[in-house]
């Protein structure tokens, strides 16, 4: 079993893993920590506070201090495999994870521009070089020891997402985690997110040390006609039921961000002057549907929703023009501007119809009836 040693005044008290601790060879009682991070003695006849610093090193290793020097290393070699947690956002450190004994580190979390998590104990600030990746949309922090990469330690955090745009116009994403003290706090993630256009699912990539990492999201997105993308993220609960990420709603306004009815939908988020900024692109097909009033263009897409298929279709706001040469086109606004789009090779037209949605007519009086457009038979 791994031991350490500390000072208070002129005595010297030693601690083993199993939080144990002993003078001069006789057991004195057993040691954890309390609310300010101080290594705490108990003993028949009272406590004994020992003020101490905590922080991680390069290694990804926690690392104890007494008097300005290190004392222990909780993942080296010679010490036993330890294990560590977060729960409401305090570290739990287990020093020998096949053993029962855990203290407490509580401190402030922080999420850098490079994807690094930072604690903070005490005013000293230690960086844990490690990554988030879930397939749920999870706030879940992997960290390996970097002498033992078969160490693998995830710290999760509880909380709800919330969605934000920049000036420029980048989707971002911040989520609100809480503490034990029923207080909250956020972690802000660095670059943008966008959309998995395989399953059309939002979802946050990034690379670090030269490997991709993914944190996908599952929920129910939706587009209106105006193009505003709206995306439902999905509750999501440990095995024992506790929440872990509140079901929460995305929203970013977007605008048209192609110049034909080709391929997949790419729109690209509004900018605060409302021109368009960062693209994110839905995979599907474009389409046309019978509206109440008239015929119109349209996007298909489909998702995986518990355990089925479902498929959305979109109309977009505008509408069918027929010019005097016999050019038909899409009109509709983008950018505050009205915007055309020659449909001519997707459509054909014959007489008119009966059903009044159905016809176009151009400026000169011409009436044609349309008969196939995008994909879709009428």
């Amino acid at each position: 079993m791994a031991t350490f040693q500390l000072k208070k005044g002129t005595d010297t008290f030693d601690f083993d893993t199993a939080g144990a601790v002993s003078k001069a060879g006789v057991a004195l009682g057993t040691w954890s920590t309390n609310d300010t991070n101080q290594v705490v003695i108990s003993k028949a006849d009272g406590t004994i506070p020992i003020d101490v610093t905590w922080r991680f090193n390069a290694d990804n290793h926690l690392v104890l201090q007494g008097n300005g020097a290190d004392v222990f290393d909780f993942s080296a070699s010679t010490s036993p495999q330890p294990f560590f947690k977060t729960e409401n956002a305090l570290l739990r450190v287990r020093p020998d994870r096949n053993k029962t004994f855990e203290f407490t580190i509580k401190g402030e979390w922080d999420l850098d521009a490079n994807h690094n998590l930072t604690l903070t104990v005490n005013g000293v600030k230690s960086v844990l070089d490690g990554f988030i990746q879930d397939p749920r949309g999870r706030f879940m922090y992997h960290v390996f020891d970097k002498r033992d990469l078969t160490r693998e330690s995830v710290l999760g955090f509880v909380g709800s997402w919330e969605s934000l745009t920049t000036d420029d116009g980048v989707p971002k994403l911040k989520f609100t985690y809480q503490r034990a003290d029923q207080t909250t706090d956020v972690f802000e993630l660095p670059a943008a997110v966008t959309v998995n256009r395989t399953t059309n699912q939002f979802m946050y990539e990034y690379d670090k040390g030269g490997q991709t990492r993914r944190l996908q999201f599952v929920g129910e997105l939706r587009i209106n006609e105006n193009f505003e993308i709206t995306y439902v993220v999905d509750r999501q609960e440990s095995s024992s039921g506790q929440q872990q990420v509140a079901s929460t709603t995305f929203k970013f306004g977007a605008v048209f961000h192609r110049n034909d009815f080709t391929g997949e939908l790419q729109l690209a988020i509004k900018k605060l002057d409302g021109s368009g900024g960062t693209t994110v692109t839905i995979g599907g097909n474009f389409t046309a549907m019978l509206g109440t009033t008239q015929l119109v263009a349209g996007f298909s897409f489909s998702q995986m929703r518990n355990g089925a298929v479902v498929s959305t279709t979109i109309g977009f706001n505008g509408r069918l023009v027929l010019k005097d040469n016999g050019e038909i086109t899409w009109n509709f606004q983008r950018n505050a501007t009205s915007m055309s789009i020659n449909v001519n090779v997707h459509v054909q037209v014959g007489d008119a119809r009966v059903d009044g949605r159905l016809n176009l007519e151009s400026a000169g009086g011409k009436v044609v009836g349309v008969r196939f457009l995008l994909g879709v038979a009428f």
